[in-house]
Formats: structure tokens, C-alpha cells, sequence
């Protein structure tokens, strides 16, 4: 997948116009009062609006690969940070991660190191630049490089947020030793799976000459963007985190903020399909509180498009502590000791 000559100001301008209105949940609360082992139920309905979202909970990492060869792609992502997060920040609440790796220096001693996080999750542009400055290109004598262990130790190591959506966009020249460092491609890939982790790769020369970032990228759910010029590379990456808004695969319910007192489940527990956002749709759920200890609970339900939240509604449950109903089996039973004890004093009395 590769977009021609984008420009970071086109990108800006194409994201301006995505961006419509935000994605609900109705409705935004619930109160409700339940005995223990007493339950309530509530329809909600989902809506993913037309239009990329503005109120997304959405991590971005850039990794990228600091060997000798970088130098140009470095520099133009290095002069286009505002740029980038200009055109990525419409998108809702986004934070930004940087990283670097160039070779594993037992086996390459001119790489000062396999894997650096330059800066961990922030909010803050200035922190973000100062990451991406670190970047220098230098090292990685042999021409596979630390791609792998680089991966893994981003998707193990970062501090991402509870209920974001992850995107990493990784840009390269060269494939990857497999193994490096204890990083393989299976374990690589399945860490990155196992976080939620979307891999938009960048390949400016010969990132997938062995078919590594094409097969991490589809596990992920990302795309390749190959034959990409190191002036173009700024442009892609601020084109691959907003693009990769324009269709979605899931829409549920993260209930995981409800308290150890209440039980809290979603019928269906998700929808899953190939949607887009050309129209707006809805999707609704039965959700389903069980009182489980007394007590007086709030917290929130967040709707969730692809793993990431994108709505927030708050649920009041107060629990009492009064019996829950017994159960058919129970109720028969109490019946059946009823019949028995009437028999009793009925032999008694003739």
C-alpha cells in the first residue's frame, strides 16, 4: 500500500475533513437498585459515526531504524514531528511513544545498542520531539538488522494505556535477523497480537526483501506501504494512523472498570464484520448487572471500535443486601419438604 507523494499538508487537510462528529453510547447512564443475586438489564446502542472519530482513546508509536543507511528518513520525520500530530491529534484523546533499534552489538559491534525507547507515552509534543531527535543514524554493519527484538520490546516494554487503540508505525531500509536478541518473528508477532498492537509498516528501501513486515503487518491487522522515498516518509505515517480509522472489525463493550460487587455482561458480547465508515451505524447490546456483594457502586462502560475505547457511559448499581430468589430447583425441593412435613403431621393427628 503506498501513497505517492503525499504531502504532510495534504494529510492535514484530508484528516480536517474526516473528522465529523464523535461516537456515543446510549444511553450515557444507568441507575438502578438490585438485591444480591438480583439482576437488571439495560439496551444500549453503539453508534460509530460517519467520518474518521474525534473521541478515540488512541496510543502511537514510532519505531525506527537508526543505522547507518537512515539518515534521510530520519531527517524528514525529525522536521515534520508538529506536522504528524497535527494531523493525528483530530482523531481524539492520542498519545505518542518513540523508539529506535539498529543491531544486536554482540554480533555487530559498530551498533551502540539493539533496541533504545527514546520516549515513553506522552501527551506532551515537545517530549515527542525530543525523542525523535535522539534518533542518529549510525551503525548496523551487516544488513539485517535488531527489527525483530525492536518490535517485541515495544509491544512488552511500553507503557500502553488501559482501552487504547495501539498503532505502531515502524519505517526501515533492511530485513530482519530472526533471531535476534530471543526475539523471533512467531514470538515477535504474538507479542505485539497479545497487546492490541497495529503494525503500519513503512518500507523505504528493503524492509520486506524477505516478507517479514508484510506477514507482522497483516497478524496485526496493519498494512505494508511500500517503495516509499525518505522525503515521503513523514507524510506516510501521519496518512497510515488516520487511514487506519476508515474501516473496523469490532464493536463491543469493555465492562473490565466493574466493581468486584457487581457482575456486569453484554449480550451479544461483540459484532464483528467488515464495516466502514462511509455511513453511521449502530449496534446495540443487552447489558446485564448482577448484584454480587452489598454496596454502592459507580463506574463506567466503554464502547469500544476495535479494541479501543471511543464512549464512555457511567452505571449506578446499588446492591442490597436482601436474598436473592432461590432457583427452580431449590423452589421444588422447599415444595417437595412442604408435602412431606404436611403427611407427617397429618399421620400424627389420625
Amino acid at each position: 500500500m503506498k501513497i505517492s507523494k503525499t504531502t504532510i499538508g495534504a494529510v492535514i487537510a484530508a484528516a480536517a475533513q474526516s473528522y465529523v462528529s464523535a461516537d456515543s453510547i446510549s444511553p450515557t447512564s444507568f441507575s438502578d437498585t438490585v438485591n444480591v443475586g438480583g439482576s437488571t438489564t439495560v439496551h444500549k446502542t453503539v453508534t460509530v459515526t460517519a467520518g474518521r472519530p474525534t473521541t478515540s482513546l488512541v496510543d502511537v508509536f514510532f519505531l525506527a531504524d537508526t543505522t547507518g543507511s537512515m539518515s534521510g528518513s530520519i531527517a524528514n520525520v525529525q522536521a515534520s514531528v508538529n506536522d504528524i500530530v497535527s494531523a493525528t491529534s483530530g482523531l481524539g484523546s492520542v498519545r505518542y511513544g518513540v523508539g529506535e533499534y539498529k543491531d544486536q552489538p554482540t554480533t555487530d559491534p559498530s551498533s551502540a545498542f539493539a533496541y533504545r525507547l527514546n520516549q515513553d507515552i506522552t501527551a506532551s509534543t515537545a517530549a515527542i520531539q525530543t525523542g525523535v531527535n535522539m534518533w542518529s543514524a549510525g551503525g548496523g554493519g551487516d544488513t539485517p538488522e535488531a527489527n525483530l527484538y525492536g518490535l517485541q520490546q515495544v509491544a512488552d516494554t511500553t507503557s500502553w494505556r488501559a482501552g487504547s487503540r495501539r498503532i505502531l508505525t515502524w519505517f526501515g531500509d533492511a530485513t530482519a535477523h530472526d533471531p535476534s536478541g530471543g526475539a523471533t518473528e512467531a514470538s515477535a508477532t504474538a507479542a505485539l497480537v497479545a497487546k492490541g498492537i497495529q503494525v503500519e509498516a513503512i518500507d523505504v528501501g528493503n524492509l520486506n526483501g524477505l516478507g517479514q513486515a508484510a506477514r507482522i503487518a497483516t497478524a496485526t491487522g496493519g498494512h505494508l506501504h511500500s517503495g516509499i522515498a525518505s522525503s515521503d516518509v513523514a507524510a506516510q505515517i501521519a496518512a497510515a494512523i488516520t487511514s487506519a480509522f476508515d474501516t473496523y472489525s469490532t464493536v463491543a463493550l469493555d465492562l473490565s472498570d466493574a466493581p468486584a460487587g457487581v457482575s456486569a455482561s453484554a449480550s451479544p458480547s461483540s459484532y464483528s464484520g467488515a464495516f466502514d465508515r462511509s455511513v453511521e451505524r449502530t449496534f446495540g447490546f443487552d447489558l446485564t448487572f448482577t448484584g454480587v456483594s452489598p454496596g454502592d457502586y459507580t463506574f463506567p462502560t466503554y464502547a469500544t471500535v476495535d479494541g479501543g475505547r471511543v464512549a464512555t457511559e457511567v452505571d449506578h448499581i446499588v446492591v442490597n443486601a436482601g436474598s436473592p430468589v432461590p432457583d427452580a430447583g431449590s423452589t421444588m425441593m422447599l415444595l417437595g419438604l412442604g408435602v412431606t412435613g404436611l403427611g407427617l403431621i397429618r399421620r400424627k393427628l389420625s
